[in-house]
């Protein structure tokens, strides 16, 4: 996931983004980088991974319960809701990096 120049947490970022994008879980590797790259698996998640993105948005147990009821299991949700947060900061942290001159 990494587009960045060589500031000095690249080496840290990198790291966080293969444990969360790359490591082993009940979803795919490419399902949580396409997640973390601002998609979703399916129309079910969609609603609720923007709001996990948007940090003005309230998220709500409801959220999670409407989830469970389409038949999403406990692990797919962490595993997608991690994924989105982790895209979301990332997209974040390039910005204020590019701000700031590139060297973090």
């Amino acid at each position: 996931m990494s587009t960045r120049r060589s500031d000095r947490y690249a080496g840290l970022v990198d790291a966080l983004g293969a444990a969360v994008l790359s490591s082993a879980g009940v979803t795919t590797p490419e399902a949580r980088a396409a997640v973390a790259g601002g998609g979703a698996p399916s129309d079910a998640l969609a609603p609720f991974l923007a709001k996990v993105r948007d940090p003005s948005s309230g998220m709500a147990e409801r959220d999670i319960a409407a989830l469970r009821d389409a038949g999403h299991a406990e692990e797919e949700i962490f595993e997608l809701t991690v994924a989105a947060a982790l895209g979301a900061a990332l997209q974040r942290y390039e910005r204020a990096v590019g701000l700031l001159g590139g060297d973090g």
